[in-house]
């Protein structure tokens, strides 16, 4: 016991003075090239060597079986192994040195000299041929960087090669007495124990001596090491087990080491250690826990008699090899779990990460809910984003999204979160109190953010919609949705709005939206649409066409377009109604062409966002032939919005409409983006002046001079003209004085059921 109590002591010293000259020599590269360096390191590591060679060969396990003292770990071998590990080549003429120096005062020189070859040529041949296979950073990660290679190389084959040199060594040159044992060509058992004690060092106690001399010579990987285990440790759910596993480890080694003996402590009881530390890599820092095999193995070795009995060369060769079989399992155990472990969580990283912006995303979000159930949920509309996003392009959008998430960021405190939605929505999860307040901070800081985007000034807005989250109660994404629509309503204008502020009343309409909704979709799958016609007379002839005018049936009744336009619009439903439409509009122009000479041309409306999906065209040709129904007996009706703004496949749509013989009306004229340059660049057939500009017609003379100036407009480029709300008599004799060709409104005639028409004029 004195003598395990002197070895620590020492370490101790000497792990203080590497400590103090580790920083100039030890932790610097060789390959600097620095040849003073390259000396003066070689030779602190010979002075070290020469504290330390001693101290592993006295504390060397050992047994004496019929007389002759046989090592079963020659620690040497394995501190030979671990200072390669450290320094690579740098160490390579310091340790033949110390070697030599040890065995010199034992032995005579040549003895000498063929001990320190013997061990440490094999080592260095194997570091070689490591290096070659695994590239100049061999040394590095051992735990899992090429671990099979190293392991088979330095590990198993250098003991093999050493013990072969030996044998060749001795059939050579005469060898002392005491040493025959393991210079000795016969094959034995004692020839198979010398083998497995090279081999033992090799893979249990090099582990002994690298992370300890590392440690030293590297205080930020001591420090990185003891935080990792501390958390580790001290992690809420392995305290317990920490505490308890490192109990029973104790108590083991106290039993298994004492000097009382009895017949139930014997060798067959290890297994509960291997049980132990097999448990423990799987819960614990794989290092810290190799560390302590190493120390156990040592303990064992040294102290216990019942492991390595001394009457029995047969039970201390398997027992040896089973500690071999061990370590070398729970190295690559430990090494395959814990790499799994960290691929799982590679994975898990990339799930909770947007992959395009490279952000916190929803789902990150319920991962944050697990261990902060409740708080303030908040969206972020981003008005403009999308309508620029078509115009610059996916990289400008993405841009800003990560550079309005990482402003975000800042304002935010601990357990708070930014991230990030599909679509154009940023959601924030924010705790505590003043959270209006917090909000206002944030949205000023947004406005005031300058964001340039190829010296083009990005113009945004941000509404903010918010209200609390319990995940014991609510649902998130019901309410979500919830707040992305409240949020979307105040997009263009901005604003701050919390979801609950008046009792239930903003919760109760945002319900009620996600309801209709929902209703819509139904409505739409199945089908259920009433049409209706509405006509549209010539002023001096009376002929009419009509315009289809659509309405969905529900459960609850009738909707009117003002409510399912706004969330078809919104939710990309478009596409899927005005086909709808259309399919029902030439199904009615088919039945009447069979039972009528003549059919009422029919006008159809199409959604601003129909006309930029892929394909429509094609599929608007494709129902028409369906039908057997010519292209002249539809006229398409086109409202232009502030998304179809340089709309490229908009304006292609156009064109190859009105070229496959439909005919084109611009409606709404006069509103928005449907203005005067725009009637320039689109070949339209119809132009249908906005209602607002004829209610007031009579009393409004710049009303007047609007409506005339469109008509003389459209005069020139050979186009009709249609007013719409058309109520009055006056009204209808005035808009003709001033050139409009086609009126409609309730004057004109109601919307009446599609069905109803009967030999209307075309």
């Amino acid at each position: 016991m004195r003598i395990f109590l002197a070895y620590f002591l020492c370490q101790q010293f000497i792990f203080l003075t590497i400590n103090v000259h580790a920083r100039d020599t030890v932790r610097k590269s060789i390959m600097k090239k620095n040849p003073y360096r390259f000396i003066s390191k070689s030779v602190f590591v010979f002075i070290l060597l020469l504290l330390i060679m001693p101290l592993a060969r006295i504390l060397s396990p050992a047994l004496v079986i019929d007389g002759s003292k046989l090592f079963v770990g020659y620690l040497p071998y394995g501190l030979a192994i671990a200072v390669i590990y450290l320094l690579g080549r740098a160490a390579v003429i310091p340790l033949f040195l110390s070697f030599y120096a040890s065995y010199f005062f034992s032995y005579s020189g040549s003895m000498a000299a063929g001990l320190a070859l013997t061990m440490l040529l094999p080592i260095v041949i194997c570091a070689w041929l490591a290096r070659n296979i695994l590239g100049r950073r061999w040394r590095f990660n051992l735990g899992n960087n090429g671990i099979g290679i190293r392991m088979l190389l330095m590990n198993m084959l250098a003991p093999v090669l050493s013990r072969l040199l030996m044998v060749i060594w001795g059939m050579l040159f005469p060898i002392p007495e005491n040493l025959s044992i393991y210079f000795s060509s016969a094959i034995n058992m004692y020839t198979i124990t010398s083998l497995q004690n090279m081999i033992i060092s090799a893979v249990v106690f090099s582990i002994l001596f690298y992370f300890p001399l590392r440690m030293v010579a590297n205080p930020t990987w001591a420090r990185k090491f003891y935080r990792t285990c501390h958390r580790n440790l001290l992690a809420r759910e392995n305290r317990l087990s920490a505490i308890m596993g490192f109990s029973l480890l104790s108590a083991l080694l106290i039993i298994f080491c004492s000097p009382f003996h009895h017949q139930l402590i014997a060798s067959y009881l290890i297994p509960l250690i291997f049980i132990l530390f097999t448990w423990g890599v799987t819960r614990f820092t794989p290092s810290l826990m190799i560390i302590l095999w190493a120390l156990s193995c040592f303990l064992l070795m040294y102290f216990n008699q019942d492991v390595l009995s001394t009457s029995n060369i047969f039970a201390v060769t398997f027992m040896a090899s089973t500690f071999i079989a061990f370590t070398v399992c729970l190295v690559f155990f430990s090494a395959t779990y814990w790499k799994n472990q960290r691929t799982q969580q590679r994975v898990t990283a990339l799930s909770l990460t947007d992959p395009v912006e490279l952000r916190p995303n929803l789902r990150a979000l319920e991962h944050h809910l697990k261990s902060h159930p409740a708080g303030t949920l908040c969206y972020i509309s981003i008005g403009n984003l999308e309508f620029l996003g078509r115009h610059y392009g996916l990289t400008m959008r993405t841009w800003c999204r990560r550079t309005l998430t990482d402003t975000l960021k800042i304002c935010l405190s601990q357990n708070e979160g930014v991230y990030l939605l599909a679509g154009d929505g940023i959601l924030l999860f924010l705790n505590g109190e003043r959270v209006p307040q917090r909000l206002e901070t944030m949205q000023h800081d947004l406005q005031a953010l300058e964001l340039n985007w190829q010296n083009n000034v990005i113009d945004l807005t941000y509404a903010f919609a918010f209200g609390q989250f319990d995940a014991a109660r609510d649902d998130l994404y019901r309410l979500i949705g919830q707040l992305s629509l409240l949020a979307k309503q105040f997009a263009s204008s901005g604003g701050i709005s919390q979801l609950d502020e008046n009792g239930e009343t903003l919760i109760h309409q945002a319900s009620a939206q996600l309801h209709t909704l929902q209703t819509v979709r139904r409505a739409i799958a199945q089908r259920q649409i009433v049409l209706y016609a509405q006509p549209i007379s010539e002023v001096h002839t009376h002929a009419c066409y009509y315009e289809v005018l659509a309405r969905l049936v529900t459960d609850e009744g009738m909707l009117q377009p003002e409510t399912f336009v706004p969330l078809i619009s919104a939710f990309n439903l478009s596409a899927a109604f005005d086909r709808l439409v259309t399919e029902e509009t030439v199904a009615f122009i088919h039945r009447h062409r069979s039972t009528h000479q003549k059919t009422p041309r029919l006008a159809i409306n199409l959604l601003p966002m129909t006309l930029t999906q892929t394909g429509i065209v094609d599929t608007i040709k494709a129902i028409f032939q369906r039908h057997d129904v010519p292209h002249e007996s539809v006229i398409f009706e086109v409202t232009e919005e502030q998304a179809l703004l340089n709309s490229q496949s908009a304006g292609i749509a156009i064109e190859n409409l009105r070229h496959a013989g439909f005919r084109i009306a611009i409606d709404d004229f006069g509103t928005g983006f449907a203005n005067y340059e725009r009637v320039k660049r689109l070949n339209a057939d119809i132009i249908k002046i906005d209602g607002i500009f004829i209610k007031n017609i009579e009393n409004d003379r710049l009303d007047r001079l609007i409506v005339k100036s469109i008509c003389d407009i459209a005069r020139e480029k050979n186009l009709d003209v249609v007013a719409e709300y058309v109520e009055t008599d006056a009204q209808s004799r005035l808009l003709a004085e001033l050139g409009v060709n086609y009126q409609q409104g309730y004057l004109i005639g109601k919307p009446v059921p599609l069905e109803t028409l009967a030999h209307a004029p075309s």
